[in-house]
């Protein structure tokens, strides 16, 4: 006679094996991983950011144009970094995105220390925008310019999000083509320190990729025969 519950059990742990339940992360999990890896990176930019010495002062390109508005894109870009990663529903992509996160930042974080840089300001806007500019200035000091990291988060979450959600990868794409400029139109970076940044994510995401990619979901799989 075969056991209904055996046969349950049996089918429940290949599941597990294979990745689909036993490797999964809970939302939870997922939310406080990724918070223990963002706010320490985004703690120790501020440190570097107000604790640096002398620094290279660097001017925007004339046509640039500084448009207060995009405050509102930049704001969701940096929210982005902390909680686009929660919906990769696959663990490994999940931790490859943390990976490629941490890798970007640790190659870009040196050189805020080996060659300081600063960015001269607008002026204040008026109006509406004076309060929020105020507090975003006195929080986040224009240092470490060069290269801009505010970028690399937001470009790696969409990246594994795409991977795990591919309907997701074009809206993506287009958000993240449509925000990018934000960091420029609100003279927090230039154009160029925003691209740099850029490469450094692109090789977070290659070496991530290049790790998890091929690897079992699970050590109870059997090895492939030699």
């Amino acid at each position: 006679m075969c056991d209904p519950q055996g046969v349950e059990r049996m089918t429940k742990s290949k599941i597990d094996c294979l990745g689909y339940a036993g490797s999964s992360l809970t939302l939870w999990q997922r939310f406080w991983i990724n918070t223990v890896v963002v706010f320490p990176m985004m703690a120790l930019y501020t440190l570097i950011s107000r604790c640096g010495g002398s620094a290279t002062e660097l001017t925007m390109p004339h046509w640039v144009p500084f448009v207060p508005a995009f405050i509102l894109p930049y704001a969701v870009m940096l929210l982005a970094t902390w909680l686009l990663p929660l919906v990769i529903r696959d663990a490994r992509l999940f931790r490859a995105c943390i990976l490629a996160n941490l890798s970007a930042y640790l190659l870009v974080m040196p050189w805020w220390q080996l060659c300081p840089t600063m960015l001269t300001r607008p002026d204040m806007p008026s109006g509406f925008w004076q309060e929020i500019y105020r507090c975003l200035w006195a929080f986040d000091p224009p240092r470490n310019i060069m290269p801009c990291a505010h970028g690399v988060g937001p470009a790696v979450a969409a990246w594994f999000v795409g991977r795990d959600r591919p309907r997701w990868r074009w809206p993506l794409a287009f958000l993240l083509i449509l925000s990018m400029p934000s960091i420029a139109f609100t003279w927090q970076h230039r154009p160029i320190d925003i691209f740099v940044g850029l490469l450094a994510a692109a090789a977070g995401i290659a070496g991530a990729e290049f790790l998890y990619r091929g690897r079992p979901q699970s050590s109870c799989l059997p090895s492939p025969p030699p």
